[in-house]
């Protein structure tokens, strides 16, 4: 029984193989050109003498909540957002495998039966081959489309850190904006009740006569703002539940929010670092920067195409009038095929691509040149904001104890008949105002500190990453 497979002419597989070897490097037509800024501050203008280097930890741990923790791994688990960007993800790792395919040669397996008639004599023919295909990346058009897909990949990774980066600090803000309006909401009534043992005094004093009916409707005026108050910090903490809810990607009722009692007292500032090993590192610029080296790579792919291509193909098998015998006297056929093909005329349209792929590039480098100074700006605003949210909370404090003191004093001369009423109304309106100042300025150097979290970035994305792709994996 002849074999149906026989190597084919030794010294022909030998010469085309020693011409693979000669091509298979390829030549470069096409140098990169992306590369990262050459000049960055070596430190931000508004660092404070107590910044010490990132550690790269999940900052919202130092704020001690473990209701906030148990959130935060909720919307790192099930938010949709992210549910979506792992799936982009695994769609660009896909597109990275089909490019990297183009390595190997195609290898297809061919069967076809017919019937035909020559000379006056009708015959079956059965064919059985192996035929394959290899394109010779002689000017590296193939290797700068795979490494495109490979930025790609890598910079839509990037995207998903920047995400879990964002969405941290859109959970930590919404949860203690919640902690704010409770805050609030127990102010407002402790203010209602104040105001309300004000309207009884007065009201007293108005039946025995001591005072007006304005003092009445002056001291009612406080009660009615303060009431009328409550429903809208109602609704505004059903809207940040809703808001969190979203975040983690549950239903309202589903979420534990646990007491909110108080914002947490902040006594460090988060780290530094220098500008340039931060912000080239921060995963929106590192996204920035690996799509402006696919389009790089797309330039070399698109240059490379105006040069002649050499496509190896390559056919093996037998043949018989009989389907029986095609495995046991097959008639052995092989032939080995260069096929060479240069563009000569195409309109235009290969030159054309080249030049929108560089226009392309030039928007990519102009909007990471953009995405550096953005993420320089962010880190320098917050550092400058935290400064500023600090001092003014400073005389927040101050603010709240003078009127705190006003009140008291215009409440014990007012009792005692030293003054009428409006001095009264204007301490209680400003001691409100203080208290409600106060806590918003707690608040706001907690949101101080997560927008320069934000902007610091870190290294705890990666890890967060991993995870995620662990869970698509299982």
């Amino acid at each position: 029984m002849k074999p149906l497979f026989k190597p084919p002419y030794m010294p022909f597989l030998s010469g085309l193989l020693l011409l693979l070897l000669l091509f298979l490097s390829g030549c470069s037509v096409h140098p990169p050109m992306a590369k990262p800024p050459a000049h960055l501050p070596t430190a931000f203008q508004t660092a404070g003498a107590d910044m010490v280097l990132l550690p790269g930890e999940q900052w919202w741990l130092s704020f001690a909540d473990p209701h906030l923790n148990a959130i935060m791994a909720d919307c790192f688990a099930a938010n949709l957002d992210i549910a979506m960007a792992f799936a982009r993800l695994e769609q660009v790792a896909e597109l990275e495998k089909s490019q990297n395919a183009t390595l190997w040669p195609e290898v297809s397996a061919l069967a076809s039966a017919g019937r035909g008639k020559a000379r006056g004599l009708e015959a079956d023919t059965y064919t059985l081959s192996v035929g394959a295909s290899y394109e010779l990346d002689l000017w590296q058009k193939l290797k700068y489309r795979r490494q495109a897909a490979a930025f790609t990949r890598e910079a839509q990774a990037d995207e998903v850190q920047f995400l879990f980066l964002s969405l941290a600090a859109q959970v930590a803000e919404s949860y203690y904006q919640l902690v704010e309006l409770r805050q609030l909401l127990r102010l407002n009534e402790e203010l209602i009740n104040s105001f309300q043992d004000t309207v009884e005094l007065v009201d007293m004093r108005y039946r025995l006569g001591v005072v007006g009916l304005v003092d009445l409707y002056q001291a009612r005026q406080n009660l009615l703002a303060a009431k009328a108050e409550y429903p809208l910090l109602q609704a505004e903490e059903r809207r940040l539940i809703n808001r969190l809810a979203l975040l983690v990607g549950k239903p309202a009722a589903a979420v534990e929010l646990g007491e909110l009692a108080l914002l947490p007292d902040l006594h460090h500032s988060f780290a530094t670092g220098l500008p340039a090993d931060l912000l080239l590192n921060r995963p929106d610029v590192a996204a920035a920067l690996a799509r402006l080296q696919g389009a790089d790579q797309e330039i070399g792919a698109a240059v490379a195409s105006r040069f002649p291509a050499l496509q190896l193909t390559a056919n093996y098998g037998g043949q018989n009038s009989e389907i029986a015998d095609i495995l046991v006297d097959p008639n052995i056929f092989w032939n080995l095929l260069v096929n060479i093909s240069q563009p000569i005329i195409d309109g235009g349209r290969r030159k054309s691509e080249v030049r929108r792929r560089q226009a392309v590039f030039n928007e990519l480098a102009a909007g990471y040149q953009k995405s550096v100074l953005t993420a320089l700006a962010e880190v320098d605003d917050a550092l400058s904001l935290e400064r500023g949210v600090d001092d003014s909370l400073v005389i927040l404090v101050q603010r709240e104890e003078v009127t705190r003191a006003t009140l008291e004093l215009a409440l014990l001369r007012y009792e005692q008949g030293i003054t009428d009423f409006l001095p009264v109304l204007t301490a209680q309106t400003s001691q409100a105002s203080a208290r409600i100042s106060l806590i918003k300025g707690q608040r706001q150097r907690i949101s101080s500190r997560i927008q320069l979290a934000r902007a610091l970035g870190g290294s705890w994305m990666s890890e967060e990453l991993d995870k995620g792709l662990t869970r698509v994996d299982n």
